[in-house]
């Protein structure tokens, strides 16, 4: 008789656990090229954080999962610098689409249709009668 496997859960996992997911699933599918995380940050002369972003480099497209600036620091072009940065490392590391995603009442839309970005689908079923937005762009 098999022994039970247990299921873990944990809503803070490790970047060593990520990790170990992303060098499996690159093993298995060399050749198609590997997956990454990318992480982009901006600080103030105080060392702070005050924008962000992070996502990862997966099979030829460049996924931006997250962006944040900090309130004070909005309407000053970092979110645009960041998306900026992020096509430019997409490039560098062969990938020829940006990816991202946003939810329909975060309103951001429109900021990443100014990138160049375009709606190629929207499922709607979240909170509050929400939609999560997903937008590409070539690179």
């Amino acid at each position: 008789m098999k022994s039970p496997v247990n299921i873990q859960y944990t809503s803070t996992p490790a970047s060593e656990d990520i990790d170990f997911l992303t060098q499996k699933i690159n093993q298995e599918t060399p050749e198609c090229g590997k997956a990454h995380p990318f992480l982009f940050f901006m600080r103030d002369k105080k060392n702070q954080i005050i924008a962000g972003c992070n996502g990862s480099v997966i099979f030829g497209s460049i996924y931006t999962d997250q962006l944040w600036v900090h309130p004070d620091h909005r309407k000053r072009g970092l979110g645009h610098k960041l998306m900026e940065a992020v096509h430019d490392y997409g490039r560098r590391s062969g990938c020829s689409m940006a990816t991202v995603t946003t939810m329909s009442f975060q309103c951001t839309k429109v900021f990443y249709e100014k990138l160049g970005y375009v709606s190629d689908s929207e499922r709607t079923g979240y909170t509050r009668g929400s939609s999560c937005i997903f937008l590409k762009r070539s690179l």
